[in-house]
């Protein structure tokens, strides 16, 4: 009986028709048929295809996506849709470490309640008095100031002298060897109980930096170069000059941009660019910065993390461009703690400042840095803290 059954269905297969496999084939206009799987090749031949072969999956940027004719996807792209989620989606990041994928249509909630673009907007550079540096999620700064580290590079180093005058950035951990080896914490020379005054240049390092830089050693005077980051490639030598002759270096964003325009992740990098430029080439972190136009606000004094030097002379150098009148504007006002503006890439002020120099030096003025005349009139400056003079 068995084998009787299955003789019969062996004989019913072989007399069944056999349904053939039907496929959906395309055109390139998005038609569609249906066809037998035994006419596919005939089908593909005369021009219609599979469906992923003439359609692409685009994308909005508030989420929707659709199946898009392969050979109109410029038309898709022109009314705002995208071929790549990428482009659609953007990854914040928040002060406590998380991260999101978001579509674009959204990023403007998240910023509203917190969230960053950057993983630099929620990171912060800590140091340490033995050297150390780390980067924390900003949730984490507090802790770690806590324990013994520090915002910035001023207050984990020192400046100490030798007996020429010749000066060394050590860590603080550091300070005692060379104070036994005869290092000194002051510049010697410098008399607390003399007036003194701190020239100050802006925007270069420029040509006729050197000329300056001349007169102040044939002086035994000292000031501040407030630098621009992006000219620092180009006068890298004169960066150099500046440092190995004690000069101190201070910030001026990195192409003289007006800091309280700009967003967080713009703004910092402006400040860093340029302190990671003027150590890669001088070997100095600027440890003052003054912001372009005097322009600033809490974000900037946040984000410099230095104090911010402004001035109580403003001798318009820049725009009179006269030798005479950048003489007068210092000479006719100048008094003990005053913090004087110039700018090192003009040239009648190179001349100007070869006549003040000397005058002020007969006048008895000690010419010094804005961070001496800080240290010898106000113990010290405060980051984030604002000076047009110290007195």
């Amino acid at each position: 009986m068995r084998n009787f059954m299955a003789a019969l269905v062996a004989a019913l297969i072989a007399v069944l028709p056999v349904r053939a496999t039907e496929v959906t084939l395309y055109n390139l206009n998005g038609e569609e048929t249906t066809v037998r799987s035994g006419d596919v090749k005939r089908m593909r031949d005369e021009g219609w295809y599979y469906f992923d072969e003439i359609y692409t999956v685009v994308y909005s940027e508030d989420g929707r996506s659709l199946n898009a004719l392969t050979n109109r996807l410029d038309e898709w792209k022109s009314v705002g849709w995208h071929e790549n989620l990428s482009d659609v989606q953007t990854t914040l990041y928040s002060e406590d470490g998380r991260s999101i994928t978001v579509w674009n249509s959204e990023v403007e909630a998240y910023l509203a309640v917190g969230w960053y673009r950057t993983p630099e907007e929620v990171h912060t550079t800590l140091y340490s008095e033995d050297g150390r540096e780390i980067s924390v999620w900003n949730a984490e700064v507090e802790a770690y100031l806590a324990v013994g580290w520090y915002r910035t590079l001023e207050e984990v180093q020192t400046v100490l002298y030798n007996e020429n005058g010749e000066e060394k950035t050590v860590w603080n951990t550091e300070v005692e060897a060379y104070l036994a080896a005869g290092w000194l914490r002051n510049r010697p020379g410098i008399d607390a109980s003399r007036p003194m005054v701190a020239l100050t240049f802006d925007d270069g390092p420029g040509p006729y930096t050197d000329r300056i830089l001349d007169c102040l050693v044939n002086n035994n005077a000292k000031a501040t170069f407030f630098v621009v980051g992006n000219r620092l490639g180009r006068y890298g030598a004169q960066l150099k000059r500046e440092a190995e002759l004690g000069m101190e270096i201070g910030n001026h964003s990195w192409d003289h941009a007006n800091l309280t325009n700009l967003g967080a992740a713009a703004l910092s990098s402006q400040i860093n660019n340029t302190n990671a430029k003027a150590q890669e080439i001088a070997g100095i972190c600027p440890a003052v910065m003054r912001p372009p136009y005097g322009s600033h606000n809490a974000s900037v004094r946040s984000a410099a993390g230095m104090p911010l030097i402004l001035w109580s002379i403003d001798t318009l150098d820049w725009k009179t461009r006269n030798a005479d009148s950048t003489y007068n504007a210092v000479v006719s006002k100048v008094k003990d703690g005053d913090i004087i503006l110039m700018h090192d890439i003009h040239e009648p002020t190179a001349a100007a400042v070869e006549r003040i120099v000397p005058e002020l030096v007969r006048r008895g003025f000690q010419l010094v840095t804005v961070s001496e005349l800080g240290q010898y009139r106000a113990g010290g400056l405060e980051a984030g803290r604002v000076y047009n003079s110290v007195r």
